[in-house]
């Protein structure tokens, strides 16, 4: 008997994510979830016997596993197309690479021109827009679309690509092409708007992306009082 319809999940693969049982894509990674059986807390807990047998092997980390691309690029392993250039890959066998110890992995952190807000990007797949993450503080800029960006984390890089049709992204200033671009340490990314004789539009907004080896920081804040830019942002439409 199929279990009740509040206590069956699917379980990510890929991120450990619980997903109502009729999704078919994961809610946080987008992982494919078609073949994933749909578990209850006694499927998922296992007999006594086992979790007391999992006590013993120590806090060592199990790998996971990835699909790698020709270009390189990491991909959750059911993913059928590469998230960073796009190929087929669902014939791609996927590959076990140790799990990354907390010490030492690498935090991309997206910081706010001219605010105190930053967000540290934690999963391999972000959208950002209106209507997406960030969408509260996004909500008010008139520049920016409902979906507007994507942020792909793979390989240990990040990459940027535009979703907008309307006022699209922009990387140091250069409209963002139809391929994903590799970001790298301080790269401005403006979501709606250049920046003109030194001026930012005021109903786009900028961030500059930033990279540190040991994890976030305390410097990492939450959404704070916009302060008054004056003259970083253009007098008016």
């Amino acid at each position: 008997m199929r279990p009740d319809a509040e206590e069956a999940y699917k379980i990510c693969p890929f991120c450990g994510a619980h997903n109502p049982p009729h999704l078919l894509e994961c809610r946080q990674c987008e992982t494919d979830l078609t073949g994933v059986r749909i578990m209850d807390s006694r499927a998922e807990s296992g007999p006594e016997e086992e979790g007391t047998r999992e006590e013993g092997l120590g806090e060592a980390e199990s790998p996971r596993l990835v699909r790698i691309c020709e270009c390189g690029a990491q991909n959750p392993p059911q993913a059928r197309k590469c998230a960073v250039c796009g190929e087929d890959i669902s014939d791609i066998l996927p590959t076990a690479v140790p799990a990354e110890s907390d010490g030492c992995r690498t935090a991309y952190v997206l910081q706010a021109v001219g605010d105190v807000f930053s967000v540290i990007l934690d999963e391999p797949d972000t959208v950002i827009g209106r209507e997406a993450c960030l969408c509260e503080y996004l909500e008010n800029r008139l520049y920016v679309s409902r979906r507007h960006a994507r942020l792909t984390i793979s390989g240990g890089k990040v990459f940027l690509e535009n979703l907008s049709t309307t006022n699209r992204t922009f990387l140091n200033n250069v409209p963002a092409g139809d391929e994903p671009a590799e970001l790298h340490d301080g790269d401005e990314i403006g979501l709606g708007g250049l920046v003109i004789d030194g001026r930012r539009q005021e109903d786009a907004v900028y961030f500059v992306f930033h990279t540190a080896g040991n994890g976030p920081d305390d410097s990492v804040k939450e959404i704070g009082p916009e302060p008054d830019s004056g003259a970083e942002k253009e007098a008016g439409r």
